[in-house]
């Protein structure tokens, strides 16, 4: 734009014929000045471009990372949810297990086994449910040697071999790597 304008003043100094010197003088010297004034508007032009641009790449860097905390922030959140849950639900589960393990030792007749059945049943519902949302359950083998990150020790026996499971009380549970609960065993001890 600003070219078309400098080009239309230098056609007019063309078309002026019979114009004094002094005037063309004159009229040469606004020109340049006009030039310069120019030459200064757009280079301020540009500066003002440049900030934008270093403005808007600061802001698209603030947003990414905006995102990117808030997408930390919610995996966290969902991992403390589901945490929350199954904590909750782990002791439920232990329950009904004691309570179909207490049925071996129970006569039924055909109702109450039929009752029966069915906690069995919501008890499998339940596991698999808490599986769905990234549980584990883990049991230790017989005779595999104690870890405190993954075991409780909540009886000791003689042995041959000190630091094995000598038996399992309750299974343990791990969340997306984290160990909710450790297994509860029975660890031996040298005689």
């Amino acid at each position: 734009m600003e070219l078309k304008y400098i080009s239309s003043i230098m056609k007019n100094i063309n078309n002026t014929k019979g114009v004094t010197k002094e005037k063309t003088v004159k009229k040469e010297v606004e020109l340049e000045k006009k030039i310069q004034e120019l030459a200064l508007l757009i280079d301020t032009v540009e500066d003002e471009k440049l900030t934008i641009i270093n403005q808007l790449k600061k802001a698209l860097a603030d947003y990414h990372n905006l995102e990117a905390n808030t997408q930390k922030r919610l995996n966290l959140l969902y991992l403390q949810s589901r945490k929350s849950l199954v904590e909750k639900l782990i002791p439920v589960v232990d329950d009904l297990t004691m309570a179909i393990k207490s049925k071996e030792s129970i006569t039924f007749d055909e109702k109450s086994l039929s009752w029966a059945n069915g906690v069995i049943g919501i008890l499998s519902n339940l596991e698999k449910g808490l599986e769905d949302i990234g549980l584990k359950k883990f049991v230790p083998q017989k005779g595999t040697k104690f870890d405190t990150s993954v075991h409780e020790a909540l009886s000791v026996v003689d042995g041959d071999t000190p630091g094995v499971i000598f038996d399992v009380i309750q299974p343990g549970y791990v969340l997306d790597d984290t160990v909710i609960r450790p297994s509860r065993v029975v660890v031996t001890k040298s005689k």
